[in-house]
C-alpha cells in the first residue's frame, strides 16, 4: 500500500531550512558540559546570554550523513528481531504510565513492578505486538533505582525488542550486557534500546543528554525526539510545532553523532495539543495522529528511522471511545508507515494503563497490517480461470483458488463476528469482558523462555547494588 504523507517536498524542505535557521539564530539550551564540550568543539558557538549553543548547518548535515538509515532490533530470541525498513510498521506498548486497571478487581491504582512484568508477558504473548516497553511504572521500588526495576521485569518477561525509558543510562547498559550474555556483543545485537526526551522548546536535560552520549559509544540504538503539546511547550499549529520538534530531534542527533559516528539513531516524537478547555494532553484528538504522520514525512526526509504514536485513547476506562480513538491513531501511525508505533495498552491520555487495552490494542494492530500487507495484482491473483469455471450463479466456496489464498484473511481472536443468537447464547460478552477474559487466560497459560538462572541473578544484583 501507498504510504500516506501530510507534507510535500517543498513543505519539507521548507520546515528543514527553518529548523536550522532555528539551530543557527537561536540555538538549544544544553544543560549538560560533556554535550556542550562535543558540539563547541566541533564549530558550534555558545551564547552566553541566552545560555543556548547555536549549532551551524553543517554539523548538522554531517550527522544525517553518518546516521545508520536501517537498524535492527533484536530480541532474546532471534524469532522477533525487527527491521526498521521502508514500509516496515511495527507495534509496541505504551510507556511508563502511574496508574493501573487492575486486572482482576478493574480498579485504578498505582502501577507496580509486578505489573511491567505481567503487561510484558502479556504483549509477549500477543502477536501483533513486535517490541516491548514498560507500560506501567515500579512506583513501589525506590524511586532512584525503578527504571532498572522495570528493564528487570522486561527482561524476565519477554524475549522480544525492549525500549525502556533511561534514568541510569549506565546502569542499564550494564544490564543489557549481562542479558545478552557473554558470547554476544551488545552493539552487534542490543536487545535494549534507550527512549529519552528533549524538554520543549529547544532544551536538553543533563541526564537524558548524557544517557544519548552513553548509549551512543556503545553502539546501541536511542530513540531520541520531543514530547510536544501544541499551543503550550510549542507553537499551536502542526507546522510550527514540529519545526521546533524537527530543531530539537536534530540537535540531539548531532549529539549522539559526534559521541561516536554512525551510533544508531531513531527520530522521535510524540506529540498532540494541550487541551484548552481541559488542561490535559489529548491522546484522542485527530491532531496527534497528524502530529505522528508530519514526525514520519520529517524521520523519512532525512532517511531515519521512526519512533511515533498511536493505539492510545483519552477515555478512562475500556469502552467505546477507547477503541474508537485507538482505532483512529493506530490506523493512521500505520497508513504513514511509522516504523515504532508506540501506545498500545494507555487510557485516560497514558495516565492509566490497561491490561484489557493491550489485548486490544494488539487486534487493532493485527488489523491495521492486514490492511497494509501487499496485494499484488497479477493474472494468478485476478483468477480469471476460476471466474470463469466457477461462472454464473456458481460458488467459489471450495475451489482450489479459494482454499489457496483463505489464509490471507484476517482471523479475529477477539471481535465477535457471528450472528446475534450465537453471541446471546455465550453470554451476550461486550468487548471489553471478552479482552479481560483473553488477557487472563494468556497470562495463565504463557510464559517466555526464562533468562539463565546465574544470568538473572546477576541481574537482580545489579538492580539492588547499582549506585543511582
Amino acid at each position: 500500500m501507498k504510504q500516506l504523507t501530510l507534507f510535500s517536498r517543498d513543505d519539507l524542505d521548507l520546515i528543514h531550512s527553518q529548523s536550522i535557521e532555528i539551530l543557527e539564530r537561536i540555538g538549544v539550551a544544553i544543560r549538560s558540559e560533556m554535550a556542550s564540550k562535543l558540539l563547541t568543539d566541533s564549530g558550534s558557538e555558545i551564547n552566553q546570554s541566552r545560555g543556548t549553543v547555536k549549532i551551524p548547518a553543517a554539523l548538522i548535515e554531517q550527522a544525517v550523513k553518518n546516521a545508520p538509515k536501517n537498524i535492527t532490533l533484536y530480541g532474546r530470541n532471534p524469532h522477533y528481531d525487527i527491521k526498521l525498513e521502508s514500509g516496515m510498521v511495527h507495534f509496541g506498548l505504551g510507556l511508563n504510565a502511574q496508574q493501573v486497571l487492575d486486572l482482576e478487581t478493574g480498579e485504578r491504582r498505582f502501577s507496580t513492578k509486578d505489573d511491567v512484568g505481567r503487561m510484558a508477558r502479556l504483549a509477549d504473548a500477543l502477536p501483533n505486538i513486535d517490541f516491548v516497553m514498560p507500560l506501567g511504572s515500579a512506583l513501589d521500588k525506590p524511586k532512584n533505582s525503578q527504571d532498572r526495576h522495570e528493564l528487570d521485569a522486561l527482561l524476565n518477561n519477554t524475549e522480544k525488542p525492549i525500549i525502556c525509558w533511561a534514568e541510569n543510562g549506565q546502569g542499564l547498559l550494564r544490564m543489557a550486557a549481562a542479558a545478552a550474555g557473554e558470547d554476544e556483543n551488545l552493539s552487534s545485537r542490543p536487545i535494549v534500546s534507550m527512549y529519552g526526551l528533549t524538554t520543549s522548546p529547544l532544551q536538553h536535560e543533563k541526564r537524558y543528554v548524557e544517557n544519548l552520549i552513553e548509549f551512543a559509544k556503545a553502539g546501541v540504538p536511542a530513540v531520541y525526539g520531543s514530547c510536544i503539546q501544541l499551543g503550550a511547550t510549542g507553537p499551536i499549529t502542526v507546522a510550527g510545532s514540529l519545526t521546533q520538534v524537527n530543531a530539537e530531534v536534530l540537535s540531539g542527533l548531532a549529539i549522539a553523532q559526534l559521541a561516536k559516528k554512525g551510533a544508531p539513531f531513531i527520530y522521535a516524537c510524540m506529540g498532540s495539543i494541550l487541551d484548552q478547555y481541559t488542561a490535559v494532553m489529548s491522546h484522542g484528538a485527530p491532531e496527534l495522529a497528524l502530529v505522528n504522520a508530519g514526525a514520519t514525512d520529517l524521520a523519512t526526509y532525512y532517511g531515519l528511522p521512526h519512533f511515533g504514536v498511536g493505539g492510545c485513547t483519552d477515555s478512562k476506562v475500556v469502552d467505546e471511545q477507547a477503541a474508537g480513538e485507538a482505532t483512529e491513531t493506530t490506523l493512521m501511525a500505520g497508513l504513514c508507515g511509522t516504523h515504532l508505533v508506540h501506545g498500545l495498552g494507555y487510557v485516560e491520555s497514558s495516565v492509566t494503563a490497561s491490561y484489557d487495552m493491550i489485548v486490544i490494542g494488539d487486534e487493532i494492530a493485527g488489523m491495521v497490517k492486514r490492511m497494509l500487507a501487499d496485494g499484488p495484482v497479477t493474472r494468478e491473483t485476478i483468477s480469471f480461470e476460476t471466474i470463469d469455471r466457477v461462472g454464473p450463479r456458481g460458488s467459489f466456496l471450495s475451489t482450489p483458488h479459494t482454499l489457496k489464498y483463505l489464509g490471507q484473511h484476517f482471523r479475529t481472536t477477539l471481535m465477535d463476528r457471528r450472528r446475534f443468537d450465537g453471541w446471546q447464547k455465550d453470554g451476550a460478552k461486550h468487548l471489553a469482558i471478552r479482552a479481560s477474559e483473553k488477557a487472563k487466560k494468556l497470562l495463565a497459560e504463557h510464559q517466555p523462555q526464562p533468562l539463565p538462572s546465574d544470568i538473572s541473578a546477576t541481574i537482580r544484583t545489579m538492580v539492588e547494588n547499582d549506585p543511582p
